[in-house]
């Protein structure tokens, strides 16, 4: 009989155990595209105001709100067609 350290339990030891869920990264996306656009909302508002934030980067901000807004409606078609794909299955 071997002696030894013991063995971890299964969930530790699972490629899964420290993944998360499908929904927790949907939310986490969610969470950037919203952090995105209050920056620069945020970057417009101090350009607006005082000029203290350049303009390039009011316009650098404004891009990136675009471009995460996009992605974001980019994934949710792709996930809507998806679902679409599955309930058109005939089982």
């Amino acid at each position: 009989m071997l002696q030894g350290a013991p063995l971890p339990e299964a969930a530790a030891m699972s490629p899964f155990a420290q993944q998360s869920s499908f929904a927790d990264w949907l939310v986490a996306g969610a969470t950037r595209v919203d952090q995105t656009a209050r920056l620069a909302d945020d970057a417009v508002a101090r350009f607006a105001l005082d000029g203290a934030v350049p303009p390039h980067q009011v316009m650098i901000a404004l891009e990136e709100a675009r471009m995460s807004l996009q992605l974001a409606l980019q994934v949710r078609s792709r996930i809507v067609e998806g679902y679409q794909e599955l309930m058109r299955m005939q089982l």
